[in-house]
């Protein structure tokens, strides 16, 4: 099988997929400024932070937004966003698509609350459940016996 060499410099810049993807990130930022101008106009500014023009495709406008009760504000606004967005729409926008995608936000881990317990507590505390699992084994029947004597001897060789 004859492998493909690699492309250089000059062949990847002048290669469609890349004019394609500057011309949608073009696209994309004047979609950006144009629901920025249409939140400003429809006093709806604080908003803006929460939202973002992913596509327009298939006559819907489609908006990423934070939270629910922010899709339900701006979906109270549809018809005013479609018809601030067509004249810059390439196609006839008939429906504005919101989805939600909550901000991920890095959980801040809290601190645990353990106290250093001192290394003789720790020691006393072992050799109590060493003596609590002997009396119990002399307590039961000979196939739970050895079981929990091994057991026992098992924490005073650790």
């Amino acid at each position: 099988m004859a492998r493909n060499r690699p492309r250089t410099t000059k062949q990847l810049i002048a290669g469609q997929q890349l004019q394609r993807f500057a011309d949608f990130t073009d696209q994309h930022r004047r979609w950006q400024q144009l629901l920025q101008s249409c939140f400003q106009k429809l006093q709806l500014s604080p908003l803006l932070e929460h939202c973002e023009v992913l596509n327009i495709r298939a006559n819907h406008l489609i908006l990423q937004v934070s939270s629910g009760a922010i899709a339900q504000r701006i979906k109270s606004y549809q018809a005013r966003i479609i018809t601030h967005f067509q004249p810059e729409a390439t196609v006839e926008l008939e429906r504005l698509e919101i989805r939600i995608r909550p901000a991920h936000k890095p959980a801040t881990p809290k601190p645990a609350k353990v106290s250093p317990a001192p290394a003789t507590e720790t020691l006393e505390k072992e050799l109590d459940a060493v003596g609590r699992l002997r009396q119990q084994a002399a307590l039961c029947d000979e196939p739970l016996r050895s079981q929990l004597l091994a057991l026992a001897q098992k924490y005073e060789d650790s």
